[in-house]
């Protein structure tokens, strides 16, 4: 149990079920970027979420949350974000890890210029992002001394243990999974805010055409006065 509660499973599972709770109430965005009206834009809404998709399996399956975090860390004190002493990913493996995640970055900023609008959102993302991450990670990792201990073991008969053990490791993984939306979102921000300026003065460039409505009122206006000055 000890084993799965710090693998990379457990925190797949906590961004799924975290994850799921915030998205349920907007499901109906994700079927409006799935099955976009026009066969360019959905073929390029289905590649951006199965980019990201990619991304958090192959990092789960393959690669090391933890070491992925630390890459954000100072190299003389990256040991401390897997505690756990993880053996690293091959250097092949950690590349395709950092282009998933660039594929992930550049997808979610196209389904962000082409289905929301304004700048508030990727602007605020970048700084808060910095400012959660680094303050709640340097916490994190004097945290996650006292899971790396739990390592040893202990004894599951004893209701109290297991009760604080469940308890600790819900709290860590809910720390890891606000880590990892933070530092998705300071490298997000300022990548969305890029892309949505060349896209919306592009091919998402928006052309406000009149209501024919307001056309026919307009030429039957004219033609009225055109009548009482001819009469």
């Amino acid at each position: 149990m000890i084993k799965f509660l710090t693998s990379d499973y457990a925190i797949l599972l906590t961004l799924l079920l975290i994850g799921g709770f915030i998205i349920r109430p907007h499901v109906w965005v994700l079927r409006r970027m799935w099955n976009d009206d026009l066969s360019w834009a959905r073929k390029a809404s289905r590649a951006s979420l199965v980019s990201l998709a990619a991304f958090v399996l192959w990092t789960t399956v393959f690669d090391n949350w933890r070491k992925v975090l630390g890459l954000l860390v100072d190299e003389r004190n990256r040991w401390k974000s897997d505690l756990y002493r993880s053996d690293p990913p091959p250097d092949a493996v950690r590349a395709i890890t950092i282009g998933l995640f660039v594929l992930s970055i550049l997808g979610t900023s196209y389904l962000y210029a082409r289905y929301a609008r304004g700048y508030f959102i990727p602007i605020i993302a970048g700084p808060i992002g910095l400012a959660v991450y680094y303050t709640l990670n340097g916490f994190r990792m004097r945290f996650d001394v006292v899971g790396a201990l739990w390592k040893g073991g202990f004894d599951w008969t004893d209701p109290v243990w297991v009760g604080s053990t469940i308890t600790w490791f819900g709290v860590d993984q809910s720390i890891l999974f606000v880590l990892i939306v933070s530092a998705f979102a300071f490298i997000w921000g300022p990548s969305a805010i890029l892309f949505s300026l060349i896209y919306r003065r592009t091919i998402g460039r928006e052309v406000v055409s009149e209501p024919a409505m307001y056309r026919i009122l307009r030429e039957r206006q004219m033609a009225r006065e055109g009548h009482e000055l001819n009469g």
